[in-house]
């Protein structure tokens, strides 16, 4: 019989990605519901939507299985959307269902990328420290604990990374999947529809020069995606360009030299140090407020990630990593609304991942090459992945003790609204429930994921008062005391004054709800 010590020395790699994917899943399922506190009201739209189209196969507007369903002023992307709703089909809707995607994609894009850069190098321990970053990443953390839509696109980008790594055995199956991927990711998130455009024109010049067999084969699946995208658009020629009208650089109508200048300064800062390693994005939805979009003890792994990509610039991947790299925040720089977004730019995300796995091998393989470096190297080594992790166990101790009690992220959260509309439907029994929407962010779709009303059975134009009909409630721009009764109910923000004549029910953090005297 074999000792185990004997068996863990044989078998440690296999060990390593074990306690590493524990280690993803115990990060992105522990406390899912508490860190982020609350539920943003774009979480509420997507579980709602998802759970109307897994038990109705309607969106909030009774459209039939849309590809897009339409929410408050914007349309949201599929995805995201249809896994959750084939969820909520079995187990029903909840904060921590309405999660539970971004954490499976999370832990996708983490796998997927740490199988890429072990492919490309060669190298077990390569692809463990790369998992190990990915685990310990505070972009990607966050992104797996949101309920957005954005984790697809960047678990799908990961995939096809993995398999054009995998592709560079021959196999045409493997360019056929990385096409597959790519196409399905212009679903996943806005950005996605010009960055796969780019990224198939970079994939041209990394593989086409000289010439790679069967790569090719990539662009009839993005090429189909495209042309499905393409005709939904034409029926909805507006649908998903009026949200980019209004963020865009060009929203003023401005010369070609400032609307070059302001893309320019747009694109610089997501290259920037401090949207990366220092601050990052200044939304605490998606950024902590801890530090940067990546772990500072990864800036010497991607620069060498770079050198060796460059080192290896005949070889058609790490030629498109580069590219890629290059190209990824252009979709992003095109906004001018709360820039730098981490949001826009994860496109960067699993691209840079795999140039710091990169890094890590390069780091790896100094002391094989250069006997006389080996004590300077091994410690170079040492440092960084003590530096890596000491700064990863240092954030994700402070995403759940820190995070959620710090200022702002509360009420970037809607945090409490779920339980005050609760509580304010059984307060009211068969009274009116009057939502103050100048005082409450879109509560009408908090109260619709609180207490899940049947979606309308036919298309119906766009109304939060078509919601909230079946339970009693109505959505008010401003509060108007002619139109309360005795008994009705009134849900406000916490900080709102008080209705004249009544009385507070309830309260917490966020919301506050009372009851108009008799």
């Amino acid at each position: 019989m074999t000792a185990p010590w004997v068996w863990g020395r044989r078998h440690h790699v296999a060990l390593l990605y074990g306690v590493l994917l524990a280690g993803i899943a115990s990060r992105n399922l522990v406390g899912l519901v508490g860190s982020p506190p609350g539920l943003y009201v774009d979480e509420a739209s997507i579980g709602y939507n998802a759970w109307a189209l897994g038990h109705y196969g309607v969106d909030e507007h009774g459209i039939h299985m849309p590809l897009y369903p339409e929410a408050f002023g914007e349309y949201k992307n599929p995805v995201y959307i249809y896994v959750l709703a084939l969820i909520s089909r079995f187990w029903g809707m909840s904060v921590f269902l309405e999660r539970l995607p971004a954490a499976l994609f999370g832990m996708a894009a983490c796998i997927f990328v740490a199988l890429a850069v072990r492919r490309m190098c060669l190298s077990d321990r390569a692809g463990w420290l790369t998992l190990l970053l990915a685990v310990l990443c505070p972009w990607l953390t966050l992104e797996s604990r949101v309920g957005f839509e954005v984790i697809s696109m960047v678990a799908l980008l990961a995939l096809a990374l993995w398999c054009l790594a995998q592709a560079d055995s021959g196999s045409w199956r493997w360019y056929l999947g990385a096409g597959a991927a790519l196409a399905v990711a212009i679903f996943a998130y806005s950005t996605a529809r010009l960055e796969i455009g780019l990224f198939a024109v970079m994939l041209g010049m990394s593989y086409a020069y000289p010439w790679r067999k069967h790569w090719w084969v990539t662009l009839g699946p993005i090429s189909a995606g495209y042309a499905g995208f393409g005709l939904w658009w034409l029926a909805h020629p507006t649908a998903l360009t009026s949200r980019y009208d209004l963020i865009s650089i060009t929203r003023d109508h401005p010369a070609f030299g400032v609307a070059l200048s302001r893309f320019w300064a747009n694109y610089q800062e997501y290259f920037g140090l401090d949207f990366i390693f220092f601050h990052g994005d200044s939304n605490p939805r998606q950024n902590t407020g801890f530090a940067g979009m990546l772990l500072l003890g990864t800036l010497p792994l991607l620069v060498l990630g770079v050198i060796w990509c460059l080192r290896h610039i005949a070889s058609p991947l790490p030629r498109f990593l580069l590219l890629g790299s290059a190209v990824a925040p252009v979709a992003a720089a095109l906004t001018d609304n709360g820039t730098p977004h981490a949001l826009r730019a994860a496109t960067m995300l699993p691209f840079a991942l795999v140039l710091a796995g990169c890094g890590a091998h390069a780091l790896l393989a100094v002391p094989r090459r250069w006997g006389t470096l080996r004590p300077a190297s091994t410690l170079a080594l040492a440092l960084t992945i003590g530096a890596v992790l000491g700064e990863g166990i240092w954030f994700n101790v402070d995403m759940y003790a820190a995070y959620p009690i710090r200022p702002g992220v509360a009420l970037a959260f809607n945090t409490g609204y779920l339980d005050a509309l609760v509580a304010a439907r059984q307060v009211a029994e068969r009274h009116t429930v009057h939502l103050v929407s100048q005082d409450l962010d879109q509560p009408y779709i908090e109260a619709a994921f609180a207490l899940l009303p049947p979606p309308p059975a036919q298309p119906t134009p766009a109304s939060p008062n078509a919601l909230l009909a079946p339970l009693h409630m109505v959505q008010t721009e401003i509060l108007d005391p002619s139109a309360l009764h005795p008994g009705d109910v009134v849900v406000l923000a916490a900080t709102a004054p008080a209705p004249a004549q009544s009385d507070r029910k309830y309260a917490n953090a966020g919301a506050a709800v009372y009851v108009i005297d008799g």
